[in-house]
């Protein structure tokens, strides 16, 4: 029986020295900084057993008085040695728990209202395979609006993880002519990852961030502050700005591991050191608290005060005043129209992503690109620049060098 216990633990040394040594790597800090996770007690000494590990395993071989699973004895291992790096960006997934993570991270929405004044509200709850139709909705009732829309607040709080490619899309509509997004790998391997055409649109924006903005929700933040179009306010991101890529085991279970780290076009990562806001707006335990129940009203809410005010628009509560019930953009395929109102300048409405047709071709047209921005006699543009530069001047207390930044 002994003998039998012996031959099973041999197989299993060698099944977990081979796993140990298919997931040792490295990870590379600000582009070219390789981190060294080689276990010092022997991961890498010739092919021999951990000493640790190998104690580990006899006790088990010569004491357990129970079954033994093979297969559930590597998972754990693995999981074990993925946990060990100590980054919770590394994950392993059974097959099940893969399933429930991909269908968590499907069906999010964009909530979005004309806060009036110019000002347009959207809240981003993720990004999906439909947020960007679900982000030029909420544009389309925008431009139908009898007040116009010229700025907008992005509201990235909360905002984790998604697929970095629909942030790449986002970015092609807001950036000028060039490269949106780029990466390096762990040798230093830099990759160009999207580029934007030469159209854009012509908004204020400002972004709202904080220590809860993940991965594609950081980039996008940073490369709008890079080409300087948009304004971060609030505080400091999370700092995981890296690709991670989801590599499919043998026995179908996930390892979930960042590879690249994105940079922005000055070659800045942000991961572990997080997106800086230019206004840094902290809350008060009071107001934490109201957010993170989603009971902060909105004209009490500090940080977006701080955003619509980075726009040139200081009377928050007269902005307030024109606001109605909140809009969701749903990411459902199901429901593309039947909730919609789209003649109707009201926000009661609840708003799902519009059917393909007309409405497809009339966003791939230069005509609402070159409308978005400018009023009926092609001045808008003008007015609004007027209109900032006053207000930003009769506001200069609020403006100083000390709060709000040396950029401006």
């Amino acid at each position: 029986m002994m003998r039998k216990k012996t031959t099973f633990g041999f197989a299993l040394t060698c099944v977990l020295v081979a796993a140990a040594i298919a997931f040792t790597s490295g990870y590379l800090i600000a582009g070219n900084k390789v981190k060294d996770v080689t276990d010092s007690t022997g991961t890498s000494n010739g092919g021999a057993t951990p000493p640790l590990v190998a104690e580990v395993e006899k006790i088990i071989a010569d004491n357990y008085l129970g079954q033994t699973d093979q297969n559930e004895l590597v998972r754990g291992m693995c999981r074990g040695y993925v946990e060990g790096l100590g980054d919770s960006a590394v994950q392993y997934m059974t097959a099940d728990e893969y399933a429930a993570y991909k269908k968590e991270t499907e069906g999010q929405t964009i909530i979005y209202k004309n806060m009036g004044k110019g000002v347009g509200y959207l809240q981003f709850l993720g990004f999906t395979s439909s947020t960007k139709q679900s982000f030029t909705d909420a544009l389309m009732d925008f431009s139908k609006s009898t007040t116009k829309v010229s700025m907008l607040v992005l509201d990235l709080r909360n905002c984790v993880g998604g697929d970095i490619n629909v942030v790449i899309d986002l970015l092609d509509l807001m950036l000028p002519e060039g490269e949106s997004l780029a990466g390096i790998d762990k040798e230093g391997k830099r990759t160009v990852l999207g580029t934007s055409d030469q159209s854009q649109l012509e908004y204020g924006i400002s972004v709202l961030v904080n220590n809860k903005t993940a991965g594609p929700a950081e980039m996008l933040a940073a490369q709008l502050a890079a080409y300087n179009k948009g304004t971060v306010v609030g505080t400091t991101t999370a700092g995981s700005c890296a690709r991670t890529d989801e590599k499919q085991l043998s026995n179908g279970d996930y390892v979930l591991i960042p590879n690249l780290y994105y940079v922005t076009k000055g070659q800045q990562t942000y991961s572990g050191t997080g997106v800086v806001p230019s206004v840094v707006v902290e809350f008060s335990a009071a107001e934490q608290k109201a957010f993170d129940s989603s009971t902060l009203d909105i004209t009490q809410d500090p940080q977006v005060i701080a955003a619509v005010k980075s726009l040139g628009v200081n009377d928050i509560a007269t902005v307030s005043s024109d606001t109605d019930t909140d809009k969701k953009s749903s990411d459902s395929d199901t429901d593309k129209s039947s909730d919609k109102d789209t003649t109707s300048d009201s926000d009661s409405s609840v708003a799902g992503t519009t059917s393909s047709g007309d409405d497809d071709e009339y966003w791939d047209d230069d005509e609402y690109w070159n409308s978005v921005s400018s009023d009926d006699n092609g001045d808008y543009d003008d007015n609004y620049d007027d209109n900032y530069d006053y207000d930003y001047n009769q506001d200069d207390d609020y403006y100083n060098d000390d709060y709000y930044g040396d950029e401006w």
